[in-house]
C-alpha cells in the first residue's frame, strides 16, 4: 500500500480530493450546529 507524499495530479484525484473535503467540512458543521442548537434550547 503506497501512500506518497505528493498525491499524483489526476483529475480524478483532485474531485476525490475536493469531494472527501466537502464530506468532512459539511459533518463538522452540521456537528457544530447541531451543538450550537443544543445549548440554544438547553440554555
Amino acid at each position: 500500500m503506497q501512500s506518497p507524499d505528493k498525491s499524483p495530479s489526476r483529475p480524478d484525484q483532485k474531485a476525490a480530493n475536493r469531494r472527501l473535503g466537502l464530506i468532512l467540512l459539511s459533518i463538522v458543521v452540521v456537528f457544530f450546529l447541531g451543538f450550537f442548537a443544543k445549548m440554544m434550547f438547553l440554555g
